[in-house]
């Protein structure tokens, strides 16, 4: 699925385009992957784990736009990508149609911009429409900044699973299944605000 695109102001005053990546981005996307992984250990992989060649990337892209049942939306600020978020299913079978999986990641230089909820909002304004009323992460228990932010999004924490991390330095975390259910509970009239080109994101 495409997400068009529209444009938010970040709170430091820089322009930032939201919209779906495409085979052309493989580059900038693989760059991203990389970075985030150097900037913080929440992510799932180390930096010398991302092995995706860009000719692996490309078509990942490319199928991405074409699934009706896949969203990403990719940050950019100045030319670059500062963010990402997807939404995919957590299965393809029927009993889990109603199931989606998020993740997102933000460059350490858009840390406290808003960035982070504006990906998630506008994910989850989709979702309905996608087939979808409840959405999934699993994160870190020591990402508290994350936690936090997704209680604020009406995220709940459904579960827990001990020393789900183990960092090369020997020290282990856990991680947290937070749930939000998304149908009729107000995530819908935020659809309205795609289709303004421009807006100012100050939340």
């Amino acid at each position: 699925m495409e997400y068009s695109g529209r444009t938010i102001t970040l709170r430091d005053g820089r322009a930032c385009l939201l919209r779906s990546p495409g085979p052309d981005d493989g580059k900038a996307m693989l760059d991203y992957l990389r970075r985030t992984a150097k900037e913080t250990p929440y992510l799932i992989r180390y930096p010398d784990e991302i092995d995706v060649t860009l000719k692996e990337e490309r078509p990942f892209l490319k199928q991405a736009l074409e699934d009706p049942r896949r969203l990403m939306i990719s940050a950019f600020v100045g030319g670059q990508v500062a963010g990402n978020a997807a939404l995919a299913p957590v299965s393809p079978y029927r009993k889990f149609r109603h199931r989606a999986q998020l993740g997102v990641a933000v460059r350490k230089s858009c840390w406290g911009q808003g960035l982070g909820r504006a990906l998630i909002e506008a994910l989850c304004a989709a979702a309905p429409d996608m087939g979808y009323d409840q959405i999934e992460l699993e994160v870190s228990s020591a990402n508290r900044r994350a936690v936090e932010l997704y209680e604020r999004l009406g995220f709940e924490i459904w579960g827990e699973r001990p020393r789900a991390f183990r960092y090369d330095s020997g020290a282990t975390s856990s991680e947290l299944l937070m749930v939000r259910r998304v149908e009729d509970d107000g995530w819908r009239p935020l659809v309205a605000s795609m289709i303004t080109e421009t807006e100012e994101y100050k939340r």
